[in-house]
Parts: C-alpha cells; sequence; structure tokens
C-alpha cells in the first residue's frame, strides 16, 4: 500500500516563489542548477543545415521509442524544424564541450570549420565524432510559452566509435562523470 506525502510546508524565507516573477524565475533556475542534464546538439535541414544545443533530450517512452526536446522560437533553427520530417540528435562526449558551446551560440557559423560534418543518406547534416545518433521523426509539436515541446518517434539509432563519457552540463557549466 502507498501512501501519499504532503508536500512540504513553506518555511521561514524565500523558498517558496511564484514561478512567474523575475525573482520566480531566477529561484527555478537555481534550483534546476543542481539537476544534471546530458548534452545533445539537434540538427536538420538537407540544403541549409541548422542546429543547436539542447540539454532537455529526454526518453518518453521505449515502446515505442520516443523523446523529447524543446526549442525557443525565437531559435533561428525552428523555422526548419517546425517544418522538418526528421531531425538527428547527437549525443555529445566529455571531450566536445567546444562543439556544445558552438552550438549553443546564436549568430555563430555553426557548420563551418572546425566543426566536421556530412549529410547522411537521409540528407540530414550529421556531426562527426559523437557518443551516439538518435534519427527523430516528429509526431508532435507542442507549444509552451515561448518553446515548443518536440516528441519524436526514434526512427534510427547507432552508437559511435568514440570511447569516453557523456558531456554533461550542471550548475551552470559542463562537466564529465568521468573523473579527469
Amino acid at each position: 500500500m502507498s501512501r501519499v506525502l504532503p508536500a512540504p510546508a513553506p518555511t521561514a524565507g524565500p523558498l517558496w516563489i511564484d514561478s512567474d516573477s523575475a525573482t520566480g524565475t531566477d529561484r527555478v533556475r537555481g534550483v534546476l542548477r543542481r539537476h544534471a542534464s546530458g548534452v545533445a546538439v539537434i540538427t536538420a535541414g538537407a540544403s541549409a543545415p541548422v542546429g543547436l544545443c539542447v540539454t532537455s533530450l529526454a526518453a518518453v517512452s521505449f515502446d515505442p521509442a520516443v523523446v523529447s526536446f524543446a526549442i525557443n522560437v525565437r531559435s533561428t533553427s525552428w523555422p526548419t524544424i517546425e517544418t522538418a520530417e526528421s531531425v538527428l540528435a547527437h549525443l555529445l562526449g566529455d571531450w566536445q564541450e567546444d562543439l556544445a558551446r558552438r552550438f549553443g551560440r546564436s549568430g555563430t557559423p555553426k557548420f563551418a570549420p572546425p566543426t566536421r560534418w556530412q549529410h547522411d543518406e537521409a540528407g540530414l547534416p550529421t556531426l562527426h565524432g559523437v557518443l551516439a545518433w538518435l534519427v527523430l521523426a516528429p509526431i508532435a509539436r507542442i507549444p509552451v510559452d515561448n518553446h515548443v515541446l518536440i516528441l519524436g518517434r526514434v526512427i534510427r539509432a547507432a552508437t559511435g566509435d568514440e570511447a569516453g563519457g557523456p558531456l554533461i552540463h550542471h550548475g551552470g557549466r559542463y562537466t564529465s562523470l568521468t573523473a579527469r
């Protein structure tokens, strides 16, 4: 028999703050910095490749295989991803912080050297040397304020030849699970 525990009571001080206020947004950001996230780069676009770095990639279901990620509608990648029949999620290794930063900045030439990439057989921009890839067919695009949550059915998955751990985002910075 499971028990439902009551929510913790508010304590003295600014622990419970309206998340819609500026102070609340900072509080939520501070709380979520304590949560570690894997780092991925999402690419799309056969004729004009686009890409962005995300820490929101998450498994939704394994049967069928569905993952999700979020994108800001102000992202320059959004118009391409909004209509893409497929996108490619690249899981980054702990040696790829520079790649994460390049794809995390707007206005930078993401596919220019030193980025190593090519079009795969389906025309998707594919980054070289990553831990793994997931080709996703978007099945839902759900508006959430100024973002869109993309649900994508996994239509292809592969691991790379590179050995190493995943690139992790925690505490507002990139880190690794492996000791250096």
